[in-house]
């Protein structure tokens, strides 16, 4: 598509559509007007083509006190700062309206990445990666239209160079069909806040101890990992959550790549501004153990987790803390997405059996995950003092998490879900060790023989569908390591044995 055509379908589009919508143009500039003193438009600097600046226009949907130059994530309460109408304008997006002054003259355009903030240095990289820096910015983009506030900045800037890559008459077509459904639908849209793409904010923001932002542990155990183990703690690097601490647990127990972990403990203790406690096993003590070890050593009032070879998104803390906070929960869980070696998205896991903002009672949270595994290691936040009171990981090196989360569930603590995937998890196609196929299946079938004590409680639906799920996991594990005999065989057990749930199953995964 030849950038002088798409110019002047942008030219001419955007003052056909700013002469229909004049009247709510002008009815919306009364409201905000009236609504709380103020201008009525509020201009941003961002970043357009080529990364050259610009001012970006909105309807003004936060009071003149807010505080300049502060995400609205990083601000004390942000939703007293949120005008009637900006809640209304946000939530419609109809804030966004005053951009189309902005594609008339030449800054934007209807369909491209959107702008990024000035200081979204870790977009603005990515993106460089993918050429989405040299096309005009967009009213809306491929990467709105697949989560906007609620996809992680790598996930984002692969789709920007996506639409870079296939930019055509029917891509933009296809963007503007899809963006209308998604904002009558409001989908992928965070209350009271701007959005991932705008929640970059750097942690020097904020100086020093601060009630609103208590000490969050991050706790890691590693285990023959240099390149991955690097990228992870990159990730805890990039962190815009202002109080965080590393603790790692070196479970090498060998000599050689005990030096090897040092050298990168020191270089993080020079370069980074992230207090970290390193623990160095003599011998090999496992992921369980290694990992309570590291909740033992934990300061912070939350403790998360992250494996030695997987990624947060930048503002993972940050949102999964308030989110606790929020709900008032001792535990919780989020989405996460599923990469394979070569960086290809294998799995998307949402949760969706779970509902945010729904107190579940034990008994069903229970039965919940028996049925779907309520893991992810990654994904999981609790509060110190509940994760000491249920005595951490049991001592085994496969399944352990779902013992975890067992424990949490009948140890009587509130659990809330966090619909959001800001954890990349790598998949693992080795022959041996824990991430082996061999030591899936086992830790499955294991799982399996424990769930069956829970069957006498359980209704024959529940059975069923239990039943299902353990053969269609055990399909899926086969069908990455090409297995396809035991694929098939697998798959058919887990089919028969509730056709309908198992549809579903696969479809919502």
């Amino acid at each position: 598509m030849k950038n002088f055509s798409k110019r002047f379908w942008d030219f001419s589009l955007s003052g056909i559509f700013l002469i229909l919508l004049s009247p709510l143009f002008l009815f919306i500039c009364l409201w905000v007007k009236f609504d709380s003193p103020g201008p009525i438009f509020f201009r941003q600097k961002r970043v357009g083509i080529h990364k050259t600046y610009f001012d970006i226009l909105k309807f003004r949907t936060m009071r003149t006190d807010t505080p300049k130059d502060t995400p609205t994530h990083l601000l004390k309460n942000p939703e007293q700062y949120i005008t009637r109408s900006g809640r209304f304008l946000r939530k419609t997006s109809l804030d966004e309206l005053p951009q189309l002054l902005n594609i008339i003259k030449g800054d934007m355009s209807i369909v491209g990445p959107r702008p990024a903030l000035w200081n979204q240095y870790d977009l603005l990289a990515e993106r460089d990666r993918y050429g989405a820096n040299d096309v005009l910015p967009g009213l809306t983009g491929w990467a709105q239209i697949h989560g906007r506030d609620t996809i992680s900045i790598e996930e984002k800037a692969k789709l920007d160079g996506y639409y870079v890559e296939h930019q055509s008459w029917w891509m933009d077509l296809k963007c503007i069909v899809l963006t209308g459904i998604s904002v009558l639908k409001r989908e992928g849209v965070q209350e009271g806040g701007t959005g991932a793409m705008e929640s970059t904010g750097r942690k020097e923001e904020i100086q020093g101890e601060n009630k609103d932002f208590p000490l969050v542990s991050v706790v890691m155990a590693t285990f023959h990992r240099e390149g991955e183990l690097k990228r992870a703690l990159a990730s805890l690097a990039q962190q815009t959550y202002p109080q965080v601490e590393v603790i790692l647990v070196d479970d090498n127990g060998d000599s050689a790549w005990n030096q090897k972990v040092e050298r990168i403990v020191e270089i993080w203790r020079r370069k980074e501004n992230i207090p970290m406690k390193y623990i160095q096993n003599q011998e090999n003590h496992g992921s369980a153990e290694s990992r309570n070890q590291g909740i033992r050593a934990a300061s912070g009032r939350y403790v998360t987790f992250l494996d030695d070879d997987d990624k947060y998104g930048p503002d993972k803390v940050f949102h999964q803390v308030r989110h606790m906070q929020k709900e008032g929960s001792d535990f919780s869980i989020t989405d996460l997405a599923l990469y394979n070696e070569k960086g290809k998205l294998e799995e998307r896991r949402r949760r969706y059996y779970l509902k945010e903002g729904v107190r579940y009672d034990r008994r069903k949270l229970l039965e919940l995950h028996l049925l779907y595994h309520l893991t992810g290691t990654d994904t999981l936040m609790f509060r110190k003092e509940y994760l000491d009171k249920i005595g951490g990981f049991p001592p085994i090196d496969v399944g352990d998490e779902f013992y975890l989360m067992k424990e949490a569930i009948t140890g009587g603590g509130q659990f809330s879900y966090l619909k959001r995937c800001e954890v990349k998890a790598l998949v693992h196609t080795e022959t041996e060790g824990l991430s082996s196929r061999e030591s899936k299946i086992q830790g499955e079938n294991a799982l399996y023989e424990y769930k069956k004590s829970f069957f006498p409680k359980l209704g024959k639906d529940s059975v069923r569908k239990i039943r299902m799920r353990h053969h269609l996991v055990l399909a899926y594990t086969y069908l990455r390591s090409r297995d396809y005999v035991a694929f098939v065989r697998e798959g058919a057990i887990s089919f028969f044995s509730a056709p309908i749930g198992c549809v579903i199953f696969v479809l919502k995964r």
